[in-house]
């Protein structure tokens, strides 16, 4: 396409965009909802892949592929302002901003600490009998990728969002919490479900106004988010080749992986679809956590792997991620499309509206883990994955379990009516 078109695709998108979140705070009262979420990210790193189209080793970028955006944005808007209008004519009033507990319930932080220290006995047992060095794939998957272990670092994450949004300068329980718990994520070295929780976690803390929503907040953010990777790509990497000097290559590497990592996303939707979409694939890959669990229980059939095995070269690396929408579509045709994002979008704002009527920590803890997912549109769609299950059903019975020690009914006052 010429330059004229990419204008005014690119025109067509922003206008889309202000329009939608505009709407979007109009008839939800906040800016913390579930398409400003999937929306508000990709703008940014848009922007970047722009900037970097035949820069800095990157190849073009291929402005068509923002109009899977453009669509989906659209129809994922549809079930939140029908929602948002029901909502307001049944006088159900959206407001509160507030959640009942003040601090972390005791039992949590118990459960926490037990976590710790199990993983820091797995830390120590398993450094001792493994050839496999700590940052590589096959560590991660063998340290808390399967089994038992899998299970309890998914259990970990909940854990962290709420330790995330209940922390201050004084909690010292809580920042070893954190700090242990994102040391289990980064030794099983999947940058995404390190991110999730921090973004879940500060969410929480923007939405009930703990921290204010400024510039430095998203530096901040940005900056912790390069940590990670300096510690995985430059840190592991160097204890376990018993290196103590950082050259200029390796830091180069680390932020070139960086910048790659950012942008692979929506560069890998980009080259597929100037390719013709050669990974196109089933319907049940989006379905697999569920063929897979069926099964597992039932002992019959193959297990369905998310993971897309079509590898495209950005320039300076290789990408096998496609963003939510681009993902959506090569698994889908035009009306599985269109039905799966609007049953995607509902189930998140009744996860909205639950939250809002409960407005404890819990329920909120899974709202904000799953409008997390969506932040990480620019990137995935996290939906294949059997933890957005998982995660939920962990949640639940941690409050029904911290209401049945303490006595108490899980409780919807008067003062948090929805308004």
């Amino acid at each position: 396409m010429g330059s004229f078109h990419n204008i005014l695709i690119l025109i067509t998108f922003f206008i889309e965009v202000v329009v939608l979140c505009y709407l979007e705070i109009k008839a939800w009262r906040t800016v913390y909802t579930p398409l400003n979420f999937l929306m508000l990210p990709y703008i940014i790193i848009l922007i970047l892949s722009l900037v970097l189209s035949g820069r800095l080793g990157f190849v073009e970028f291929y402005y068509p592929s923002i109009i899977f955006w453009i669509v989906g944005l659209l129809i994922f808007a549809i079930p939140s302002l029908s929602l948002a209008f029901i909502t307001q004519k049944t006088d159900i009033k959206l407001s509160n901003n507030t959640i009942q507990e003040r601090t972390m319930p005791p039992f949590l932080i118990w459960l926490s600490v037990l976590l710790c220290l199990l993983f820091v006995y797995r830390t120590y047992s398993f450094m001792g009998t493994t050839n496999f060095y700590i940052g590589s794939d096959d560590f991660g998957l063998n340290y808390a990728g399967q089994g038992l272990w899998g299970h309890l670092r998914i259990l970990t994450i909940p854990l962290l969002i709420m330790a995330v949004y209940y922390v201050d300068k004084k909690s010292v329980w809580l920042w070893v919490i954190i700090l242990m718990f994102c040391f289990v994520s980064i030794c099983y070295n999947v940058k995404g479900w390190i991110i999730i929780p921090i973004v879940a976690g500060m969410s929480l803390r923007l939405f009930t106004g703990k921290v204010q929503l400024k510039l430095s907040f998203f530096l901040y953010l940005l900056f912790g988010g390069f940590l990670i990777f300096i510690f995985a790509y430059l840190v592991l990497p160097m204890i376990a080749a018993n290196k103590d000097e950082v050259t200029s290559e390796m830091f180069t590497y680390v932020v070139e992986h960086f910048s790659h990592y950012l942008v692979s996303g929506t560069y890998g939707l980009s080259i597929d679809m100037q390719l013709g979409f050669p990974d196109s694939g089933e319907f049940e890959i989006l379905w697999a956590p569920v063929i897979n669990l069926i099964n597992v229980i039932t002992g019959s059939g193959e297990l369905v792997s998310p993971i897309n095995p079509y590898y495209f070269h950005s320039g300076i690396n290789l990408t096998n991620v496609r963003t939510f929408f681009g993902t959506l579509f090569i698994y889908t045709n035009g009306w599985q499309f269109i039905w799966y994002i609007l049953l995607s979008s509902t189930i998140m704002y009744i996860l909205r509206l639950l939250a809002l009527k409960w407005n404890n920590i819990y329920m909120y803890t899974i709202y904000f883990f799953e409008c997390g997912l969506l932040a990480m549109g620019w990137f995935e769609f996290y939906y294949f994955h059997l933890i957005v299950f998982e995660l939920p059903v962990i949640v639940l019975i941690l409050w029904f379990a911290d209401s049945l020690i303490f006595s108490k009914e899980p409780q919807i006052s008067s003062n948090h009516a929805i308004k």
